[in-house]
């Protein structure tokens, strides 16, 4: 690790300004304190910035993006497929009684459930979503096929979609608590975190005893920018329990929000030594590495990201961070080497793909990036930051205009009016006409 350490500090010693091709940091994510999970009833997950594409060289260091925790501190959590027979907390509310499924409606979901049971890829998600259609169009009263088929669109980044199908299925069986944390990280994907605070909001009332869903509600405040209400809901659940490591992450996720670093700072580490062994501990020092970017202290945060990749090898986050760092000192080949970690770690993570047609691009690997590009893409179709990087390397490094228009086009229909890299895609397809 000093050898590692040594190699950094010299990168960051006589680097200036990043090259025009280096991509800034960003953070992409935010779910779980460690923030917020998904369909999952498992506890919110660690901040993550990521490694990703190359906003403008203007583009304010160690920005956090992606719609999560701050703005998602948060890391990116895995979802898991819980599916009807997936076992969950006893629920706050008593469960509907609904009437049997129709027979055909039944078959259709059924055979979803075995497409699943034979494989997870990307073709037999979509093969089940297609069955679990057929079944709510058969009987829209089935809510384990409403249900399931919010889960595979939440899966596959389709989460317009997913947001429907779990609001259906929450109208069915408003006591499953599983599709209601669905419903809330559907929402706070597509931006609504307001809308998200009042659903948990109005379940906590119901169930104030649930701590899990406490910490999502902080999350959800945190997001929607009620950074009182959600710092007063923190020091609540720490009046409770002045031990509780969780809620001094999503305590410190708050104080990161309102740029508060030192605060923020403290409550990470309070929480690392209240649980320092414990796995959920990695997402800790992952914030803490983000608290030092923040700060400006590369070095720093590199050893906060190594922290938590040794308590968690499979702390995908961490991986990127370390890129991130590795990235922004024109270490490319470094950086490449944690990218496809985390590609172990997840071989369907389109945002690690687009991170390593960077790290593949800063060593002049053009083919190998457009590669990694289009594994994104794959991955998630139409994915804005693949698109936007794609139509950057076709313009940058292919010359090939007609491409880089299409990309960088699509990119411009399909990213959030508020994604920090529309406007250098207008500049750059104005160049292009």
């Amino acid at each position: 690790m000093s050898a590692m350490l040594s190699a950094l500090t010299a990168l960051i010693a006589k680097r200036d300004t990043p090259l025009p091709t280096s991509p800034r940091p960003r953070t992409v994510g935010g779910r779980r304190p460690e923030d917020t999970p998904l369909p999952s009833s498992e506890r919110e997950g660690p901040a993550q910035r990521r490694a990703g594409s190359s906003p403008a060289p203007s583009a304010v260091r160690g920005r956090l993006g992606g719609g999560r925790a701050p703005q998602g501190i948060a890391a990116a959590f895995v979802l898991v497929l819980m599916l009807a027979c997936g076992s969950t907390p006893k629920p706050a509310l008593a469960p509907v009684v609904l009437p049997a499924a129709k027979p055909e409606a039944r078959q259709f979901f059924e055979e979803g459930l075995r497409i699943l049971h034979r494989g997870s890829g990307a073709d037999a998600l979509e093969a089940a979503a297609e069955q679990f259609t057929k079944a709510v169009k058969e009987d829209h009263k089935l809510f384990e096929a409403w249900h399931d088929l919010g889960v595979i669109r939440a899966r596959q980044g389709q989460w317009p979609e997913a947001l429907d199908a779990f609001r259906a299925a929450l109208a069915l069986q408003p006591a499953s608590r599983r599709t209601l944390v669905g419903l809330g990280e559907a929402l706070g994907r597509t931006g609504e975190w307001e809308e998200a605070a009042k659903l948990y909001g109005e379940r906590l009332a119901a169930d104030p005893k649930d701590d899990d869903l406490r910490l999502r509600h902080i999350q959800a405040l945190r997001e929607s920018g009620q950074t009182s209400e959600a710092l007063e809901a923190a020091r609540a659940l720490l009046t409770k329990d002045g031990k509780n490591a969780a809620a001094f992450n999503a305590l410190g996720l708050v104080y990161y929000r309102m740029n508060k670093l030192p605060l923020a700072e403290s409550a990470f580490r309070r929480a690392v030594e209240l649980d320092p062994k414990a796995k959920a501990t990695a997402a800790v020092w992952n914030n803490i590495g983000l608290v030092a970017l923040a700060r400006g202290n590369d070095q720093e945060a590199f050893v906060a990201f190594e922290k938590a990749s040794a308590i968690d090898g499979d702390h995908r986050e961490a991986h990127l961070n370390q890129a991130t760092v590795y990235l922004d000192c024109g270490d490319y080949k470094r950086a490449e080497k944690e990218i496809r970690k985390a590609i172990e770690i997840d071989h369907d993570d389109p945002d690690a793909y687009v991170a390593l047609g960077v790290a593949l691009r800063g060593q002049k690997r053009f083919d190998e990036a457009r590669a990694a590009y289009e594994r994104a893409l794959a991955a998630r179709p139409n994915h804005p930051p693949a698109l936007y990087d794609l139509g950057i390397l076709y313009m940058d490094f292919q010359q090939n205009k007609d491409k880089a228009r299409e990309n960088l086009t699509l990119y411009r229909k399909l990213a959030g009016p508020h994604d920090p890299k529309r406007a250098d895609a207008a500049a750059r397809l104005k160049e292009l006409k």
